[in-house]
Order: structure tokens, then sequence, then C-alpha cells
């Protein structure tokens, strides 16, 4: 979009989409590499920080988070807390979040950010929907958060505020006027939501062009903002956003919240109509030409199953004092991490959640409902959270028994066990805000996960595939009085 746009080089430093072996890492140093490396894979979550934290393959100075908590929400996520605290392996830690939570919490520089009713976004629809799909997420009601003043444009105050601020201070290209070229400028976050929205109004082909909106959409685009602040809601500055004989179709989008498909071009006839466009192949050649980056042998280029191993694929042995294996999942009325804070649901229909286990194993430990027990491992023989500064969490429960879950299994529902997230007391400019315990109840199990025992820093991981586990670790349950 831009003739002095800045060119990408390199391997990420999580190394995904990159081969060890056409590095100049490997040139240098051969087998075993330090990490893995991960070329068929991306968004390995889990390997950002202690990649980011060991310095390898490079060296990084400024970490920034933004939707996320992986101190919280990653197996073995523990583990990165003192990372995150060593400014000698992160030297400047930069979070923005809509809360102080369990990772943004250890930031050097904390920015509030926009809730997903205060914010723009293109999010993608989940793999069940069939029809063709393009969400748009558009702000709904006043941000909470404080407006700022930009080189004269009142915004509110979010990480898409921030990098404008940031990159017109230090002057990099594809910012400000004329930033997208023969399109205009970009001084508002508006400036690129309203282009990307335009192109789904465009579609993807010719004829594919959404409708223009009439007078009475235009209308109802007008009527439903108008409680919106200045700052977030300019008819003539989002106008200018776009090109001209645009402008109907994106309101016309807008309006919609999205652009989607008549229900009926799901199918043709009895079969799917998008239909899986590539060859479905049982064995993949560029994976069986691939090492293992630590030991130098080479995948398998089929699925099977081995167990659990290591980053160097070497078998772990599962047998000795920790009988059980964990598993999570979430209750129906949870769903991601955040939601203990709806409590009209969580708090109200389950306080707190509960270690579930089959009545055989319950009997066998002489374990009845509601007594607690505490969660160890191998890697937690603990049960706790270390937060630092002295401060743990305990990842103690009340029993739960039901005969539908495997013996010799446990389960523990997520969302549950916050210490931050509005859970802790927080002093704000000489004010302290009051935690909230409800939100305290329950535990988190991730500081129980499988560690690498050769990382040691991380979960267990797919060198494949990029996952990390979450349900192969082994654990004994404690009686607490």
């Amino acid at each position: 979009m831009h003739p002095r746009k800045i060119q990408t080089h390199g391997a990420r430093i999580t190394r995904e989409k990159a081969r060890y072996e056409m590095s100049s890492w490997f040139q240098e140093e051969g087998y075993p590499a330090k990490r893995p490396w991960y070329p068929f894979t991306s968004n390995v979550y889990q390997e950002i920080i202690p990649s980011f934290a060991q310095g390898y393959p490079y060296k990084g100075q400024i970490l920034l988070l933004h939707k996320g908590t992986p101190a919280f929400a990653s197996p073995a996520g523990d583990r990165t807390i003192s990372m995150l605290r060593d400014q000698t392996k992160v030297p400047l830690f930069i979070a923005c979040d809509v809360a102080i939570a369990e990772t943004s919490m250890y930031a050097d520089y904390l920015l509030p950010d926009l809730t997903y009713l205060e914010r723009w976004g293109t999010p993608h629809p989940t793999p069940d929907v069939i029809t063709a799909v393009s969400k748009v997420r558009q702000p709904a009601g006043a941000p909470l958060t404080d407006e700022v003043e930009v080189d004269g444009e009142r915004m509110p105050l979010c990480l898409e505020t921030f990098i404008i601020a940031v990159s017109k201070r230090i002057g990099l290209p594809g910012f400000g006027q004329d930033a997208f070229v023969g399109h205009g400028n970009f001084n508002r976050m508006e400036d690129w939501f309203l282009k990307a929205i335009a192109n789904i109004a465009v579609g993807d082909k010719p004829g594919d062009t959404v409708p223009d909106a009439d007078e009475n959409e235009f209308a109802i685009f007008k009527q439903a903002r108008r409680h919106l602040p200045a700052s977030v809601f300019d008819e003539a500055k989002w106008k200018n956003a776009v090109k001209p004989e645009l402008w109907p179709k994106v309101v016309y989008v807008l309006n919609r919240g999205g652009r989607f498909d008549d229900f009926d071009t799901a199918y043709d006839g009895d079969y799917m109509a998008h239909k899986f466009g590539k060859m479905f192949s049982f064995f993949m050649d560029d994976v069986a030409s691939q090492k293992n980056s630590l030991s130098g042998e080479y995948f398998t280029g089929y699925a099977s199953y081995r167990g659990q191993f290591d980053a160097a694929g070497k078998p772990l042995d599962r047998a000795g004092q920790y009988p059980f294996a964990l598993i999570t999942y979430k209750e129906p009325y949870g769903g991601q991490s955040r939601t203990i804070g709806n409590y009209w649901s969580n708090v109200a229909l389950q306080p707190e959640n509960k270690v579930v286990l089959n009545k055989r194993d319950a009997d066998r430990l002489g374990l009845k409902r509601g007594d607690r027990v505490r969660i160890v491992s191998a890697t937690n023989p603990e049960g706790t959270w270390k937060l630092g500064d002295g401060q743990t969490a305990d990842m103690v429960g009340e029993v739960g028994i039901c005969q539908g879950i495997r013996p010799g299994v446990i389960g523990v529902s997520w969302h549950y066990g916050h210490w931050a997230y509005g859970a802790n007391d927080v002093e704000v400019d000489g004010m302290t805000i009051k935690g909230d315990a409800r939100r305290r109840k329950g535990l988190c199990t991730n500081a129980a996960s499988a560690v690498d025992p050769i990382l040691k820093d991380v979960s267990l991981t797919d060198p494949i595939g990029g996952s990390a586990s979450f349900l192969d670790t082994m654990v004994q349950l404690e009686p607490v009085a």
C-alpha cells in the first residue's frame, strides 16, 4: 500500500514457518538447536515469551501484549511470570488490556483497551458456519477509556490509537497524510477499518458487490449511532475514509453487522457448496523430509499416536506417584477465561469450579462431594502458582463426583481461579480499588501442566502442529483440611 513500507526478513522469534536447516544458526551450530523450530505451523502462542526471554534466535527489547493472558491461559504459563519480572530477559513489557489481568499486571506500561462492544474488528466465523460470512465488529457504545488527542484528532485510548501515535512520532511510513497512496490518510483507526469493510462490500470477484444503502438505510445508520461521542462517530470522517462511490456500500454492510450469504447457498444438492478445495493427503512428503531441529531425526509423514514425548522426540515416563490424567473443559455457561465477570451466569449457577472425578476413584481415596483437595504434579509438587513478591495462588478446589468421567481421569473446568482481573486490590493514583472475592473462587490448573524436560520453561508442545499440550499431565490429589 505504501512505496516506503518496511519489509520484514528473517525468522520470527518463535521460528514459525522457518526451516532450521536453511538458517545461519544451523550453519554455525548444527544439531541440536537451542529451541524447536516449527516450519509447518504458526501461532505457537506458548513459545513467544520463553523465546523472547531466552533471546533465541535473537534478543528482543520490547514485548507488546494485546488481547491475551499467556501467564494464566497457557499450560505451564506460570513459568512466564518469573521471565516477565526479570528485566534482564524482558527489558520493557507493554500491555494493552481491558483490565489489570493475570499477565498484564506485570507490565511496565499498561494501556487501557476497548471492549468488544466499543471497538472495530473483522473477526472470523467458526468453521461450523457453512455459508460465506464476513463479520464486522463496530462501536456500539461510548468507550470507558479516556479520550486523547493525536495531531488534532480526538480518539478513545486503545491499542490502535497508541500505535498511530507512536508510529507518527518515530516517523514510520504508512501513517499520517497520504498513508494510503491515492486513497487517503491514516490518522484514525476508522481510516483503516472502513477500508477493510469496503473490501468486504466489493466482494471477491466482479459482480459480487453489495447494493448501495438507500435513504432509509442512511437514516437508520445515523439514528443508530446518535449516542456515540464525536471522537468515535463523525460521519464526515467516516465517509472520507473510503472512496465516495463505496460509502453507500459500506453503510449497507455496517447496518447488517457484516456480509452474510443466503442459507440456501450452503449446499449444492446433497453436498456442501463450499468444498475443501485442496487435496487431502494421508502422507505428507514435506513433513517426512523435515527433521526435528533438536534431535536431527526425520518426522513421520503420516498421522500416528506415539504417546508423550519431549521436544527432542524422546518418550516421557508417565508412571510413578501421579496416577491421574488431568483434563480441562468449559462449562456451557462459561466459555473463555474472562467470563467469570458474568455474575448472572457463572457465579449464580456455580460460584466455583470443581475437581471432578469418578465415584470409583473417590471411594478408593476416601473422598466425598464437597471435600477440598490440592492438585500436585511432577513439575509443581507444591500445587501453587508463584506470583512474585511472595504471593501465591493455590490449586485447591472442591471435589465433584460423577459417573460420567473415566476412572483415572480428573477434570477441572476453565474460567475460574483468577488472582487478578478484578479479584485483587489495586492502587491507582493513590486510590485503592477493592477486589471482588467472587473472582478468586475456584482454581486454574495450568500451573500443574507438564513442562518440557529439555526446555524447562514451556509446556509440552507438538513439534509439527505447534499445539500446547492441555491433556498430557499426570497429577495427584492431596486432601486439604
